[in-house]
């Protein structure tokens, strides 16, 4: 039987974060409130702050330093680009999940 393991608070913050960005609640462009966000989730500001360097890796966010972080604005080669990644990274993997014979 497998065992459930428990996931990390930063990677929930961070998937809420990314929902909020995804359905436009907080729109490319805009400062993300450290405040208000630890206020809606109940969280420290530790793990919002892993949550947000975790987004900052997959170019959902971008940090400034000093100045916290804001949501990024998407271009049409921030989008070719990351739908190339994809495509090669499936590519790879289908190729990884053949049976050998």
């Amino acid at each position: 039987m497998t065992k459930i393991l428990q996931r990390n608070l930063y990677r929930e913050v961070a998937d809420r974060i990314g929902d909020l960005i995804e359905h436009g609640e907080l729109a490319p462009g805009e400062r993300i409130s450290e405040k208000q966000l630890c206020d809606r989730f109940g969280v420290s500001r530790t793990p919002l702050r892993e949550a947000l360097k975790v987004l900052a890796t997959e170019g959902l966010i971008e940090l400034l330093p000093n100045r916290g972080a804001r949501v990024v604005r998407l271009t049409l080669k921030n989008v070719k680009d990351t739908y190339d990644l994809m495509a090669a990274l499936e590519g790879a993997i289908g190729g990884a999940c053949l049976p050998v014979h």
